[in-house]
């Protein structure tokens, strides 16, 4: 069953559950979010997800009988719920629209503030349909989404278990759908991509606000005015940050970054030094071998291909490849992991398990076991850390 069936089936109540599921909640939430739409009187307003119209009213009433306001929905019972409702004389008409937020149904540019609350996560691709909230703002437009997303702090991953545990005792024929609620969170981005997800739509002066730990967020941006003379932009060369030390697991990337990184890529290789406490000689010694490391892995790399720098640095090994990383604006990051147990690790400490939590872009780690398997069947992991 699809999520407009779902809410066909619950508009009559919808409103009255809603308050009740979230302890009344959601009309703080929704009143917060009206008030971050910033509307003004002859705004044209767009609704996305409006349900039984409860706050596309409220949307009217700020944008007054010289405004223009449109209530969207999917659910045809939703949008009769809406149709239902008187308007004010003071506010602006409303148009009603069966409709979905992945194609809608308007010109570019046609609205001063966009709103989708408790709607996105419903979307078979809630991230087209942010592109296509986007487009038919006007250029200083605003874009607001409230919703529940998937929580990444104690507190909220607290409240969602307690929301799963309520819907789920729903079972009712006239309340099951209401377990869709605990559910949906699974399909819902997480705070942070929600936040890139704006930016790479070009949205700007983001900002955000969390109920429940970071279980429910509303979150605003605005559509900048765009220069039409800038040309396209430049293709972003890659730059590749390869942490070496002079193990074999960590030399081994060398394959895959000769067979499959772009040509005249940035190779940025860099070996850390850890702190010994050692004597002056002893010191020197050591760090002698250790720019020896740098220096054999560049020879690995195929001639004149890339775009080669070492950087030969002291300091922690994870948190340093992570500052490097940064600085040089890295957007891969190939690091080796030797294994180790999971006690092991928590006495020594795992450089690949420090780089991967805290990356700034995607890392690719190199298991020990990719050794001896050939470049064609190699094991590499890719993760991709926002």
């Amino acid at each position: 069953m699809e999520t407009p069936e779902l809410f066909n089936r619950i508009a009559t109540h919808y409103d009255f559950w809603s308050n009740l599921i979230s302890a009344e909640g959601i009309r703080a939430w929704h009143h917060f979010a009206l008030d971050a739409m910033r509307i003004e009187p002859g705004n044209a307003v767009l609704d996305v997800g409006c349900g039984t119209g409860t706050n596309t009213l409220a949307m009217a009433e700020r944008a007054g009988s010289q405004g223009r306001v449109v209530g969207l929905d999917p659910s045809a019972a939703m949008i009769d719920a809406g149709r239902a409702r008187i308007v004010g004389d003071h506010a602006a008409p409303i148009s009603w629209v069966i409709g979905q937020g992945e194609h809608l149904p308007f010109s570019d540019g046609q609205f001063d503030a966009v709103s989708a609350q408790f709607s996105m996560r419903n979307m078979e691709d809630w991230s087209l349909a942010l592109q296509e909230m986007v487009r038919v703002l006007k250029p200083n437009g605003r874009l607001l989404v409230l919703d529940v997303v998937q929580p990444l702090t104690t507190l909220g991953a607290l409240a969602w278990n307690g929301l799963k545990m309520v819907t789920s005792r729903l079972t009712s024929p006239g309340l099951s759908p209401y377990q869709w609620l605990g559910i949906s969170i699974d399909h819902a981005p997480t705070t942070e991509e929600l936040r890139v997800a704006f930016q790479q739509q070009g949205l700007g002066n983001i900002q955000f606000h969390h109920w429940l730990g970071d279980l429910v967020v509303a979150m605003v941006g605005h559509k900048p005015v765009r220069n039409l003379e800038r040309g396209p932009a430049e293709a972003k060369t890659p730059t590749l940050l390869w942490a070496v030390d002079g193990s074999i697991t960590a030399r081994a990337a060398s394959e895959w970054i000769n067979l499959f990184l772009q040509r005249q890529s940035d190779v940025e290789i860099v070996t850390v030094m850890p702190p010994t406490g050692a004597s002056q000689g002893v010191a020197a010694a050591d760090a002698h071998i250790w720019r020896g490391h740098a220096m054999d892995a560049a020879t690995r790399l195929t001639p004149d291909q890339f775009r080669v720098r070492l950087h030969v640095v002291s300091g922690q090994p994870g948190p340093t490849i992570i500052r490097v990383a940064r600085t040089v604006h890295a957007t891969l990051i190939v690091v080796g992991e030797k294994g180790g147990s999971e006690r092991r690790n928590q006495w020594v400490g795992s450089v690949a398990r420090h780089v991967l939590q805290n990356a700034p872009c995607p890392v690719l780690i190199v298991p020990t076991t990719a050794l001896g398997d050939g470049v064609g069947q190699f094991p590499a992991q890719l993760s991709d850390v926002p």
